[in-house]
């Protein structure tokens, strides 16, 4: 079940996704710049931003997951984060929830989002399932690690 996160799932959210990009730091430099030049927003941060929409992913009561969305009236959606547990990752449930996000916060002009270059399986994720293509690449910094920038267009 995807749902409006409600505050009572805060605390929980913020273990999931401090637990799912933790489990991703293998794949960053040690000399990494933290840098990346995007906001922080954590489960936590994003709560009390009220242009942002969060998401609580739940299989059987129990919240594995989470999304974080910026919708926009004038330009592409944005799919801040994305974040499944570690324990539930690799069974599709990614897929299920960014096609529910893009069927229910359909933006005729399309989404955009960005994840670290260094992060492959992120890639090959927006592109092969989800139908993202990568735009550009910005914030390459002395460690070499950038973003991807992916964009997609709507489909009706």
């Amino acid at each position: 079940m995807i749902r409006r996160t409600i505050n009572s799932d805060i605390e929980k959210l913020e273990l999931i996704y401090n637990n799912a990009f933790e489990s991703d730091s293998r794949y960053f430099p040690e000399n990494m710049n933290e840098d990346d030049g995007q906001l922080d927003l954590s489960p936590e941060v994003a709560w009390s931003n009220p242009q942002i929409i969060q998401l609580s992913v739940e299989y059987n009561g129990e919240l594995i997951g989470g999304a974080i969305i910026t919708c926009s009236d004038s330009d592409a959606n944005t799919l801040n984060r994305l974040y499944i547990s570690p324990n539930w990752q690799n069974r599709g449930i990614g897929l299920f929830v960014w096609k529910h996000i893009e069927k229910t916060y359909f933006n005729e002009c399309g989404w955009k989002l960005a994840t670290p270059t260094c992060l492959i399986n992120n890639a090959c994720f927006y592109v092969n399932k989800c139908g993202f293509v990568i735009s550009s690449m910005t914030d390459v910094a002395d460690d070499g690690i950038g973003m991807f920038v992916f964009t997609k267009r709507s489909q009706i």
